[in-house]
Parts: C-alpha cells; sequence; structure tokens
C-alpha cells in the first residue's frame, strides 16, 4: 500500500504563509474595500514583510486571481456533485441546491470582491470557465442523455446563469426574498427543465 509522501517543511512553511497573506488581504478588502488597502496592509496584518507579499503575489490583483481561483474551484466542485446526482427529483435537486447557496453565504464577501474587482483577463475567461463548470454539472451523468447533447448543454448553461445571477441579486443586488421559498422557486424550476419528457 502507498503512502502519500509528506510535504516538505520548506513548502508547508510557504503555503501557511500565503494562505496568511490571503486571508489578510480578504479581511482588508472587506473591511476598507481594495483600493483603500495597501500591500504593506497586507504585510503586515498578516504578520510578514512587503518582501515576503512580493515573493507569493505581483500585487493586490495577483491576490485578487487568487479569490477567482479559488470561487472557481469551489463552483466546480459543487457542479460536479450535481453531475453524480442519480436522478433528479425535487428532494435531489432541493439538497444539491440548499449546498449551493450554503457555499456562496460561506463565500459571499470573497465573491462579492472578485465580482467588484475582477481584472480584465479573468472577465475575458469567462466563457472557458462557464465551459468548465457546464463539463462539471453534466458530468457524463446518463440522466443528461434525456436531450440530444445541444439541448442538454444549452439546458446547463441556461440554468447555470441563471442560478448565479439569482445569487447575486440576492447577496449583492438587494433583491429581498424568502431564502427558502427562493430555494423552492428554483428547485422547482431546475426540476421542470431537467423532467424527462419522454
Amino acid at each position: 500500500m502507498n503512502q502519500a509522501k509528506p510535504i516538505p517543511l520548506r513548502r508547508q512553511q510557504r503555503d501557511f504563509t500565503r494562505q496568511r497573506l490571503v486571508d489578510a488581504a480578504r479581511e482588508l478588502f472587506v473591511r476598507n474595500g481594495t483600493r483603500a488597502t495597501s500591500v504593506d496592509d497586507i504585510a503586515k496584518a498578516a504578520g510578514t514583510s512587503r518582501a515576503t507579499f512580493y515573493a507569493h503575489f505581483t500585487d493586490k490583483q495577483d491576490v485578487i486571481r487568487e479569490f477567482a481561483r479559488s470561487m472557481w474551484e469551489t463552483a466546480f466542485t459543487l457542479y460536479k456533485h450535481f453531475g453524480a446526482l442519480t436522478e433528479w427529483n425535487h428532494k435531489s435537486i432541493g439538497g444539491w441546491m440548499r449546498e449551493m447557496f450554503e457555499a456562496w453565504d460561506q463565500n459571499a464577501e470573497t465573491t462579492y470582491i472578485v465580482i467588484q474587482e475582477m481584472p480584465s483577463e479573468l472577465r475575458a475567461d469567462f466563457l472557458a470557465q462557464m465551459e468548465h463548470r457546464a463539463d462539471a454539472l453534466m458530468s457524463d451523468n446518463p440522466l443528461w442523455n434525456r436531450f440530444s447533447p445541444e439541448e442538454g448543454r444549452r439546458r446547463a448553461y441556461l440554468l447555470i446563469l441563471q442560478l448565479e445571477r439569482c445569487m447575486d441579486a440576492w447577496h449583492y443586488g438587494g433583491w429581498k426574498n424568502d431564502r427558502d421559498a427562493l430555494l423552492a422557486t428554483l428547485t422547482d424550476i431546475w426540476a421542470a427543465t431537467l423532467a424527462d419528457r419522454a
């Protein structure tokens, strides 16, 4: 039985320092905004130096890119969870929808920073990320065979866009709605959109 090699101590220390910088930047960006936060502020809050910051990141926008990468990884994992469902009904879709909302709640502040300050190259990468998320949502799940490949992909895209725009409006756009009612309506829409037409 193969055991994973332990991570070298130097790498553990580097990863720990990088994470401290990311966490400090997130806290300061949320509290003060990105423009009012300097690299020196981030380094000081993380208990490191300006030189250490630059050993890990090129600038504040690079930290925001890190937030975006993490956000995309989380989204991909959640869409993979949907892709692994063995049936589509109100219970399974609703449970997954609740998981999605809980993850968005946990990452709402970081997501807001990315939305507000997203570097232009990340905006240009939007379509590639949509492809990636649609692949995860579908995950070669045979339930998608009820649609033609083109129709299945179209439905996956529309469901993703609708869900993410809804969560954006609910969290940041001031659209006040009862959370459970919103989840129930979204679940109804997903279940109807994915229903077997046979």
